[in-house]
């Protein structure tokens, strides 16, 4: 059976003495309510209009409407509702809440925190206002204000599951990993199908290092969500930080079967292919990643890797350039590119890349470290000895950077100097046999010559061509030629 239709009257069409109007008009809001709990919106907004038409001072019945138009996306009647319940009865606190939420649903962020705070106020018990400042917060992106109004509301209702969400990826965006967990769980116990929790608290476990668990979360929500491509492409990250490559590349396939698009999924694939030793493939996956995304940062910089281990040094200057049109302060891309122009010989380019990283960020180790190489190389012998000595300073243990700094004390005739540092240089390798496996042809160059200082030429020998091959892969090409001009100069060609 269908409901009666609602004639708008008025009451002076009803003329009707004023107890019956009053009770008409409760009537009316009764109904407005009872179809507003239903979701009746339109049905509320004609049973609060026929009150308002009796009584048009129902401050009450205008925020109801108010309401009801907010629901219906109808945010221009709802804002002129709330304005005249505000006019009606100024600093009323569920107006000032109301318009807070249509500036909100209108993106107008700023206005709608200046309206919730004075709803908040004026009646300081509400928990609406308090959830509805920190919706607003979290556009704003304040996280501490958020855990503050989620603070309140869980002491009073401790089984809010919104306050809860919120306060859960409050403290994720801050870092808060253990309280992110300790929250997500609570939701979880309040809401155990809702795989973004699991996803979101996975990654939790993942920052922490706890990797199995880390699984565990990103499984449980592609049990309820299989198919999202994110949750694929995050639990491939994870599978191959354990190890696991072809359960991570079967994941990447499934990310993209899922969103062909989506090109942080390729530049995974090609991590992949580089960790084969597939560089021609992973270069196919970083091209297409940037066909997808021609401003995503990894995947420049995981083609400018691969074409810089294949030797193609123009290609990943290109890429190292395109890096720093995205982001001129990416300190990272200038540090690379200073490499391509040192093995360019390039050298003023490299000094101001250097300088660059420098400006920035004075205890660069890697900055440092070719700034000083090239300072050498260019006859900068005590310019470079400074360098060499803020690395040391930064990084002990750095024995690139202790027999380079040797060489130029020999140079320099400080002789005693010179040993101290190679020494020390030959007392670090013995006790970290790591730190020999991470040297590129510069560090086995100063090494070189180091021995041959020191009487071992027959290491020398060894090392000084080892510095050559590796010159001549990362087409080194102007430093290669110093190199074999020292054998030569050495006699051990």
């Amino acid at each position: 059976m269908s409901e009666p239709q609602i004639e708008l009257t008025s009451a002076q069409t009803l003329d009707l003495p004023k107890h019956q109007v009053n009770i008409q008009v409760q009537k009316l809001c009764q109904q407005g309510n009872d179809s507003a709990f239903r979701g009746e919106h339109d049905r509320a907004i004609e049973f609060y209009t026929q009150a308002i038409l009796l009584d048009p001072s129902l401050v009450l019945a205008y925020c109801a409407r108010g309401g009801s138009l907010l629901e219906l996306k109808d945010y221009q009647q709802a804002e002129v509702d709330y304005t005249t319940a505000l006019k009606l009865t100024p600093a009323l606190a569920i107006a000032e809440g109301g318009l807070a939420r249509v500036n909100y649903a209108l993106g107008n962020y700023p206005a709608a925190l200046v309206l919730c705070n004075r709803a908040i106020q004026h009646d300081r018990k509400n928990l609406d206002f308090y959830h509805c400042r920190a919706l607003i917060n979290k556009k704003l992106g304040d996280c501490h204000s958020i855990l503050l109004d989620c603070k309140f509301i869980l002491e009073h209702q401790p089984s809010d599951i919104s306050a809860r969400w919120l306060n859960a990826r409050a403290h994720f965006q801050l870092g808060n990993y253990q309280l992110a967990i300790f929250n997500f769980n609570q939701y979880l116990n309040l809401r155990n199908d809702d795989f973004y929790a699991y996803y979101y608290r996975g990654i939790c476990y993942e920052r922490l290092g706890d990797l199995a668990q880390a699984l565990i979360d990103l499984d449980a929500a592609i049990a309820l969500k299989n198919n999202l491509a994110i949750l694929a492409r995050r639990r491939g990250r994870i599978r191959q930080q354990l190890g696991n490559f072809t359960g991570a590349m079967a994941d990447y396939d499934r990310a993209i079967e899922l969103d062909p698009y989506m090109a942080q999924a390729y530049v995974n694939r090609a991590d992949i292919y580089i960790s084969r030793g597939d560089y021609p493939r992973a270069l196919m996956q970083c091209n297409q990643a940037i066909r997808f995304n021609p401003q995503l940062v990894t995947a420049h910089y995981q083609r400018g890797v691969i074409n810089t281990e294949v030797g193609n040094l123009h290609a990943a200057l290109a890429d190292y350039h395109r890096l720093i049109q995205i982001d001129p302060q990416d300190l990272n891309a200038y540090i690379q590119r200073s490499w391509i122009y040192f093995r360019h010989g390039e050298y003023p380019a490299a000094i101001e890349d250097c300088e660059q990283v420098l400006r920035v960020d004075r205890s660069s180790i890697p900055a440092n470290y070719l700034l000083g190489v090239v300072q050498s190389l260019s006859g900068f012998k005590q310019e470079a000895i400074f360098s060499f000595t803020k690395v040391m300073d930064y990084q002990p243990s750095f024995i690139c950077a202790l027999y380079h700094r040797g060489l130029l004390q020999y140079d320099l005739k400080h002789e005693d100097k010179a040993m101290s540092d190679f020494q020390l240089a030959q007392e670090i390798q013995t006790r970290d046999l790591d730190c020999t496996a991470k040297r590129d042809e510069t560090g086995l160059y100063a090494e070189g010559l180091a021995l041959y200082h020191m009487g071992h030429p027959d290491t020398a020998r060894v090392i000084l061509h080892q510095a050559a091959l590796v010159a001549q892969k990362l087409k080194s090409a102007v430093f290669y030629r110093q190199i074999v001009f020292t054998i030569e100069a050495l006699g051990m060609d």
